[in-house]
């Protein structure tokens, strides 16, 4: 009697998955593409609501006021932007990328809020959106 050993992860992998199928889903989950792509920069978001408004705050380090668009059509509110690439010194040379540059979008859906009283700050990196929510007046209804 002769016993063999065996490895019965790598039949499975070879028979059953080809190298190619493989390798296509090693690269689907590895997330370290997706954080230094800069085409898929996007910057994080926080969001609190309070009783009268609701706050958006965006973490946009690197990035120049200037360089920064919000815009509102109905209930979206979109803000676009871009962090622009430093280039290396005559000389030098980068080693490792690490920082996403290039343009980003974030929209969200702010429901329905009082949009001439929208107040935006930038401190620190920090973009700071205040989003008052529309009064509801209450109405009587007379009945007929």
């Amino acid at each position: 009697m002769v016993l063999i050993k065996s490895k019965p992860e790598a039949i499975l992998n070879e028979s059953l998955f080809p190298q190619t199928f493989n390798s296509l889903l090693n690269t689907f989950f590895d997330d370290s593409r997706v954080k230094t792509n800069h085409f898929n920069f996007m910057p994080q978001a926080d969001i609190v609501e309070r009783e009268k408004e609701f706050e958006i705050r965006m973490s946009l380090p690197g990035i120049m006021k200037e360089d920064v668009k919000i815009s509102l059509d109905g209930e979206l509110l979109t803000v676009e932007g871009e962090r622009k690439n430093v280039n290396t010194e005559e000389g030098s040379k980068l080693l490792k990328r690490e920082i996403s540059y290039g343009k980003f979008s974030r929209s969200f859906n702010v429901g329905k809020i009082d949009g001439d009283k929208i107040e935006a700050a930038f401190e620190n990196g920090i973009l700071s959106i205040r989003l008052p929510r529309m009064v509801e007046e209450t109405k009587t209804i007379s009945i007929k």
